[in-house]
């Protein structure tokens, strides 16, 4: 008896769980399903490993929906997500031009999840360009910051592989080569030498001239210029504002009158001996004329000259 209603309490227990567990499949399904939700697509450029479908879709770090669908796009190239959004989520996101989806892992699992969030710059030009008419909604995505990561340390490798590195190796390798054979050269040791002795020369003759003057006291003859200085200071004083200056600029006004009268007197000289020449001029001229016609002193016209004689006595 004991045994029986141990065994109906047992089938009770399965058959309580089992349906609590359809109730449990069946509501969940149908809150799914009931949910006011819209379906939303985003490409990516990049690999979308760790992205299942399940996966949380987050903005900007609250839980707005999940991920449905993952796969191939229409032009072959690009990661087609499919998600269902929470609609006032969805409609927020439609209307702001500047969120985009971005693919963020979830800890240290390797799994990941898309964060929608607001970005500026060069991200808002970095969406996938589509040669195909989305089925749903379009969010525009941008690179993740693996991604960016993944391309600046591809550019890097890159600029390291273009340099010529076995040229700069043979460059340097012959640069070594020629400083050893240059040092190697006799001729430098010869320069070395002599500017070894230049240098002992220069320092004896240091030595020398501190020899020279090391009995030289030149108090002496700093004191002689400070005074020299001094007088010659106070002697400028005086010729400026005493009365030597005075005196000495009374001389001057007085050698410049002279100066002016004589200069005068030199014009008026050269004036007369201008006229002078010009009256022995016309003298000379009156003279000449009169050696050549003195008749002209008597008369004003000169007399009719004479006729020549004829050839043969006539």
């Amino acid at each position: 008896m004991a045994t029986e209603t141990r065994k109906i309490r047992v089938g009770l227990f399965v058959i309580a769980a089992v349906v609590i567990g359809l109730g449990t499949a069946i509501w969940l399904g149908a809150s799914r399903y009931l949910a006011d939700e819209m379906r939303c697509v985003t490409y990516f450029s990049e690999s979308v490993q760790g992205l299942d479908p399940g996966a949380p879709v987050k903005y900007r770090g609250v839980p707005a929906g999940r991920v449905d669908r993952i796969g191939i796009a229409p032009d072959g190239d690009l990661i087609e997500g499919v998600m269902s959004i929470d609609r006032w989520f969805a409609e927020l996101i439609l209307r702001d031009p500047t969120l985009r989806a971005q693919l963020q892992l979830s800890g240290i699992t390797g799994l990941r999840y898309i964060e929608i969030d607001r970005h500026s710059g060069d991200a808002l030009h970095e969406a996938p360009k589509l040669s195909f008419e989305p089925e749903y909604p379009l969010i525009l995505s941008t690179p993740s910051q693996f991604k960016a990561i993944q391309d600046a340390l591809q550019d890097i490798y890159n600029k390291v592989m273009s340099v010529d590195l076995a040229g700069i190796s043979n460059d340097m390798r012959a640069t070594l080569q020629g400083a050893d054979l240059l040092l190697r050269d006799d001729r430098v040791q010869r320069v070395l030498t002599n500017l070894s002795d230049v240098t002992d020369s220069a320092r004896r003759a240091v030595a020398n001239v501190e020899n020279m003057t090391a009995g030289v006291k030149l108090e002496p003859v700093v004191g002689d210029l400070r005074r020299a200085t001094g007088e010659a200071r106070e002697l400028l004083v005086e010729l400026r504002n005493g009365e030597t200056g005075k005196q000495l600029r009374g001389a001057l006004r007085d050698v410049d009158d002279v100066a002016r009268t004589t200069q005068s007197f030199v014009l008026e000289l050269q004036v007369t001996v201008d006229r002078l020449s010009r009256a022995s001029e016309n003298l000379e001229q009156l003279t000449d004329m009169l050696r050549q016609q003195p008749s002209r002193l008597l008369f004003s016209e000169p007399p009719p000259p004479r006729p020549e004689p004829t050839r043969g006595g006539r």
